[in-house]
């Protein structure tokens, strides 16, 4: 019989001793193996206070430091006007002898409560060992409505990465692709459906700019030898042909000056105008628009490929429906909403209640904007999706472009699909202009700067491998745990001799305790049903319990990340599970490592699926 179900459960706690779970709407019990303490506790606490069974439940807190205790019950909370250094003496005093836990210890206004060495491993192993690769997650989560016996689940679209086409592919892009594909992966662990969009920069006056200059320095023969790398060092020339105009032409309007004869000829004027052939659908234009894009969607699958990212649509800019502009645009219109102003459409959000800032929607060239396309985006894949939410992964300078974007869904009275949307964003400031212009040119840094690191760690190396797909391999997980190791505010420069080390933080380090967990587990793991009660003692020593105590933890560290969506939740969790790891497989000088008996092969073989789960969670694939 597993734990999956309250039947089996109920069956393993009477053999541990514990009577019939307290029922509380708010315990998860098939979901986190500390529900069932919180369970027990809160009709413990019941008892002694005579308090309601919901506020005693709701007393109960997961302690800030996981390694003070397992749960911690604030007094004044438990008991509102008690004295608190009183009320914890009785409560220590009268609290009763339970297979569950220790003798609560009292820390100032707080009683701390830590599960028992001998009924921890007994009951979280089974627990862990029964659920596998769904230990942490929680479908229900995801489901429109949990008491239905449709099983409807809520839908969330997530777009990141966002690349232009034929432009460096900036840090925020890398960042944005890590931090986007962990959001898509935490919200399917919770039981969502999720839709993963590339929204390309694919669009706009930019392309025009590449048009003219592949129409000056376009090379067949060096597109059909590297696509990607002849665009970019197109794109590259004429900017630094354009940029001399381009500064003029800001210079005289921060001077309050017409820039219309600036940009009536030049490279301006021959910019503008290849765009406007791409906006009246010029059958030589979007030929060429065509191959550009073509090229970067075939470019990209494959390096994301090798990160182990998917995109479920690779869409743009220029995917926007002309039907839901002309749309928008009528709306905004009709509304009094719009206004000209020196040729230009606009919205002026501070007559209309918002903060102050004019919404271009129309240039004064006629072309439709960023801002039209993206309001009118919004509605295009509401209509196709039906989505719940809908998140976007961008940078922090992007704020006020979604606030404003925001508002205006509000002013067309659309303000349920405005609350929709969420902005999870994260720190602009990083750099990689040290490691390459394209994804690929970082990918291979990262793979090189590897193979130099594992030269340097033999150790390691004879562990992970020296080949070139081991390297590639591990270089990737440095990157992606580098880029998920910091909180999404703080700054995050790219240094690549520091995400390819061995050390604590970094993705190869937590590949190789990874590694070094399934070397030592080898292929014989014993059945937990066979362990008597002689082999689990050999697992009630400290070190162990403080790992089994971790490890009882992951499903309330997952329903914090899903909360704040913060992966570094989860890395910092990993690193503590890597950190005790070392405690437990730590032998004294000269010794030899014993093997492992039956009970700590079923503990290494729980801290293997937990560490597997969590890297699953963060996009970190198994190097090995």
């Amino acid at each position: 019989m597993t734990t999956l179900d309250q039947g089996g459960l109920v069956t393993r706690l009477e053999e541990l001793g514990l009577g019939p779970i307290p029922e509380f709407a708010e315990a998860h019990v098939l979901k986190k193996p500390l529900d069932i303490g919180r369970s027990y506790l809160a009709d413990i606490l019941r008892s002694l206070v005579e308090c309601d069974p919901i506020l005693a439940y709701s007393s109960i807190q997961w302690p800030n430091d996981i390694f003070t205790a397992d749960l911690t019950v604030p007094l004044p909370k438990l008991s509102r006007g008690s004295d608190p250094k009183s009320l914890g003496i009785d409560l220590r005093q009268r609290f009763p002898s339970t297979p569950l836990f220790v003798k609560p210890v009292q820390d100032g206004v707080h009683l701390r409560f830590i599960l028992t060495s001998k009924t921890l491993p007994r009951l979280l192993l089974p627990y862990i060992d029964d659920r596998k690769v769904s230990y942490g997650k929680d479908l229900l989560i995801g489901l429109k409505d949990p008491s239905s016996s449709e099983l409807e689940r809520k839908k969330v679209v997530v777009e990141f990465s966002s690349p232009n086409i034929a432009s460096e592919f900036h840090a925020k892009h890398l960042r944005s692709t890590i931090l986007g594909a962990y959001v898509a992966n935490q919200y399917e662990c919770m039981g969502w459906n999720v839709v993963k969009l590339n929204y390309l920069g694919d669009w706009g006056k930019q392309i025009g700019l590449l048009g003219v200059g592949w129409e000056r320095l376009g090379s067949e023969e060096a597109f059909k030898a590297n696509p990607i790398g002849h665009m970019l060092d197109v794109y590259n020339q004429i900017d630094a042909l354009f940029q001399p105009e381009l500064h003029t032409s800001r210079t005289s309007r921060d001077n309050g000056e017409d820039t219309a004869a600036i940009e009536t000829q030049g490279i301006f004027a021959e910019r503008n105008g290849f765009f406007k052939r791409m906006e009246d659908s010029d059958e030589k234009a979007l030929a060429l628009w065509k191959r550009f894009r073509d090229a970067s969607i075939e470019h990209y699958v494959r390096l994301y490929g090798s990160m182990n990212i998917t995109f479920d649509d690779y869409s743009g800019e220029s995917q926007v429906s002309p039907a839901t502009m002309d749309e928008v645009e009528d709306l905004l219109k009709t509304k009094g909403i719009s206004e000209e102003s020196e040729g230009a459409w606009i919205v002026d959000l501070e007559k209309h209640g918002g903060k102050p800032g004019r919404v271009i929607i129309r240039d004064r060239n006629g072309s439709r904007t960023y801002n039209l396309r993206e309001v009118s985006t919004i509605l295009d894949r509401f209509r196709k999706y039906s989505f719940d939410k809908m998140i976007f992964v961008v940078a922090n300078d992007h704020d006020p472009h979604f606030s404003r974007i925001k508002k205006i869904l509000e002013l067309l009275d659309l303000s349920e699909l405005a609350q929709k949307l969420e902005h999870v964003n994260f720190n602009k400031g990083s750099q990689t202009s040290d490691h390459g212009h394209m994804l690929g040119d970082i990918l291979e840094q990262a793979k090189n700067s590897m193979h130099a690191s594992l030269q340097e760690n033999s150790e390691r190396a004879t562990l992970l491998g020296h080949s070139d797909e081991s390297a590639s391999a591990l270089g990737i997980s440095a990157l992606l745990a580098q880029g998920l190791f910091n909180k999404r505010g703080a700054d995050h420069p790219l240094e690549m001799d520091k995400a390819t080390a061995f050390g604590r933080g970094t993705g190869p380090e937590l590949q190789y305790w990874y590694s070094k967990v399934c070397s030592l587990l080898g292929a014989a793991i014993p059945e937990l049903s066979a362990l008597s009660d002689q082999d689990f003692e050999t697992i009630e020593e400290e070190k162990y319990t403080e790992m089994l105590r971790i490890l009882a933890q992951y499903p309330e560290i997952t329903t914090l990340a899903y909360k704040n969506l913060e992966p570094s939740t989860v890395m910092l969790y990993l690193w503590n599970i890597t950190d005790q790891l070392s405690v437990c497989l730590e032998i004294e000088e000269g010794e030899e490592r014993s093997a492992l008996t039956p009970a700590q092969a079923a503990l290494f073989k729980a801290v293997r699926q937990v560490l597997e789960n969590g890297m699953k969670l963060l996009g970190i694939t198994r190097a090995v």
